[in-house]
């Protein structure tokens, strides 16, 4: 006799659980792609309400695969495009909602990034060699670079991808005339910008909780945004003014 004929209410099908792992092994994963994240920086991506990991009942966190990719979306969304999160939490409130689909999905080996932001290198190491072909140019202007201040290798002599656009930036600039005396003219005016912006960013990152570090950085970045923005604009009507004399 059936379940259906007896009466009797039919067996639910069981759902699998997800897999969950801690923010040790989460840390591991996206460290592959992004060295630089700390859990403090995953621990401020929860508490402004971007992930959701589970809680055991002593209060450890658990994070499933799904977790991870939204973490990463995260990451690559903000270290590619420089999107504040708040934009961020918009976008991935219209994938929730079904709104919209992500970019990016689980297997994806590159992250989106549309030309004409930059191309992402090979390695996230990069010696003045690997510098120098990402950027098309001799090893020579690399030095010049460096010795002008506009591009700084680590302690182990290594060089990142910033210091790649910057060398493709330059030579662009050096098209029109830009020597390393005016280069280093820019160079001390981002300076100058960037001690304003730290005036305001410092507080913050003195806090002392251990998300401080992260929201003052989320803070600077949408700043150096605004500021890049209004920069640019000012320079325009300068440049105006000047060509008009």
């Amino acid at each position: 006799m059936s379940p259906e004929q007896s009466g009797a209410p039919a067996a639910r099908p069981t759902q699998k659980k997800a897999r969950t792992m801690s923010i040790g092994v989460v840390l591991e994963r996206l460290r592959q792609e992004f060295p630089d994240v700390t859990v403090s920086k995953i621990r401020f991506l929860e508490s402004e309400g971007l992930v959701h990991p589970q809680r055991t009942a002593s209060g450890y966190r658990r994070f499933t695969d799904s977790d991870v990719e939204r973490l990463r979306y995260i990451l690559v969304t903000q270290r590619d495009n420089y999107t504040p999160l708040k934009v961020i939490r918009d976008q991935l409130d219209a994938m929730d909602s079904g709104q919209v689909t992500a970019l990016l999905s689980a297997g994806d080996a590159e992250p989106i990034v549309s030309p004409e932001n930059f191309r992402k290198p090979v390695k996230t190491r990069l010696t003045d060699t690997d510098v120098a072909d990402q950027a098309n140019c001799d090893v020579s202007f690399i030095a010049d670079l460096s010795s002008a201040g506009l591009v700084t290798p680590d302690t182990s002599g290594f060089y990142t991808a910033d210091d790649v656009r910057v060398a493709s930036t330059a030579i662009a600039l050096r098209e029109f005339g830009f020597d390393s005396r005016l280069l280093k003219r820019l160079r001390m005016t981002a300076e100058r910008q960037a001690d304003l912006l730290s005036q305001v960013a410092k507080p913050v990152a003195r806090k002392g909780d251990d998300t401080a570090r992260e929201r003052a950085e989320e803070m600077g970045q949408q700043m150096t945004a605004l500021v890049v923005s209004l920069h640019a604009i000012l320079v325009k009507n300068a440049l105006r003014a000047e060509l008009d004399k």
